[in-house]
């Protein structure tokens, strides 16, 4: 075979190669962070997609599993879906994990929503 010929043989390879890779998460690393996730959590919550804003916080505890902020979203989605009780347990988990004030201060505020849905 002459070179022209294996040219589109070698491309075809190469396809093959990386369309049998590995499934992408995402295209943007820098979007991968767990504050990202649990910003688009609180977002999808605040809309009523439950489901999905749980997928936003699971991925952002996936990510980093201190993240007192992961555990709230997980809380809250825990309290709407009508098991308070787990919600509470889970915002408990996020009180041992707060870093910050503000951490400390939502999880103080998540409380008090949780609470009221008793």
């Amino acid at each position: 075979m002459g070179r022209r010929n294996c040219f589109p043989l070698l491309m075809l390879a190469v396809i093959i190669i990386v369309a049998c890779g590995p499934d992408t998460i995402f295209l943007r690393p820098a979007l991968d962070t767990p504050e990202h996730h649990v910003k688009n959590g609180h977002s999808l919550l605040s809309r009523g997609k439950i489901n999905a804003a749980n997928a936003e916080f699971v991925r952002a505890k996936t990510l980093d599993a201190e993240y007192a902020p992961a555990y709230v979203g997980l809380a809250l989605v825990q309290a709407r879906q009508g098991d308070v009780e787990g919600g509470l347990t889970t915002l408990e988990r996020a009180k041992e994990l707060v870093a910050t004030p503000e951490q400390k201060q939502e999880v103080e505020d998540s409380l008090i929503l949780i609470e009221e849905m008793q």
